[in-house]
């Protein structure tokens, strides 16, 4: 577990990165946002589930965060009644988090439907649709896995990614094509978007980007540079280069996919 060794290693500052970026972005941004459609849904296992799941990892979040904000975590601790499940206040409890091995599968698909989302969500930032439109997309040329994930999560999948229409085949109108994890997904938006326009726009964004990514290369071969410079201004150059050669390369799959 990466906090621990942080923690053993007295970088008390990456411990606590470390969880806020579980707390805020995995389990607030996402898991929440997944559980909504269950919620409103009136299927009592499902439910059942899902309380006990959030449940879990809201304890294992109070641990998490018990050597940082004791005082807040062992007053939300009691005020959720953990201390009557677990019989010990939390200052009490084992701090050991034990990682469940067999839930690896199941994550890693649903980060791959995270990854879609997100695809789908900054597609529509770059050709300026509005972010709450919804639109049709085709799984044509997704593998049988990839479909089954789709399939499996339907409701959560059109619900955060603004979907209507989940098609099997390509419709009859010019379609965005986006790539994640090496599978492709046609997005169709409104009849009304331009998109030669929107190709303009995009073509000036991969010009800019590339002028960044060959100054970052430049700077990174100079040896001088390397020198004298900090290193963890060299590393935020590293990352800034990997950053923008991800967005240049989405961007270029969207100008590939606008028929002239």
């Amino acid at each position: 577990m990466r906090q621990k060794k942080h923690i053993s290693n007295f970088r008390f500052d990456e411990a606590a990165r470390v969880i806020y970026q579980f707390v805020w972005h995995s389990y607030c941004d996402w898991y929440i946002e997944f559980l909504k459609p269950i919620f409103d849904s009136k299927s009592k296992k499902n439910l059942e589930e899902s309380r006990n799941t959030s449940a879990y990892i809201q304890a294992n979040i109070l641990i998490l965060l018990h050597p940082f904000i004791p005082f807040f975590t062992e007053r939300v601790w009691q005020d959720f009644k953990f201390i009557n499940y677990f019989k010990k206040p939390l200052m009490f409890k084992n701090w050991e988090v034990q990682s469940q091995s067999s839930f690896n599968k199941s994550y890693k698909k649903i980060d791959w439907l995270i990854d879609l989302v997100t695809s789908i969500r900054s597609t529509k930032v770059d050709l300026n649709v509005p972010p709450g439109s919804f639109i049709d997309i085709s799984i044509s040329e997704l593998n049988s896995n990839k479909i089954s994930i789709i399939n499996d999560n339907l409701d959560v999948f059109k619900r955060l990614g603004r979907v209507s229409e989940v098609g099997h085949s390509e419709l009859n109108q010019n379609g965005i094509k986006v790539i994640v994890g090496g599978e492709t997904v046609t997005l169709y938006f409104d009849q009304n978007l331009n998109l030669n326009q929107q190709k303009q726009k995009i073509s000036s964004k991969v010009k800019d980007l590339d002028r960044k990514i060959n100054g970052i290369k430049v700077k990174l071969k100079n040896k001088s540079f390397l020198k004298k410079a900090p290193k963890q201004i060299i590393n935020r150059e590293k990352k800034a280069l990997i950053d923008y050669k991800i967005e240049l390369k989405k961007l270029n799959s969207i100008l590939n996919s606008i028929k002239n």
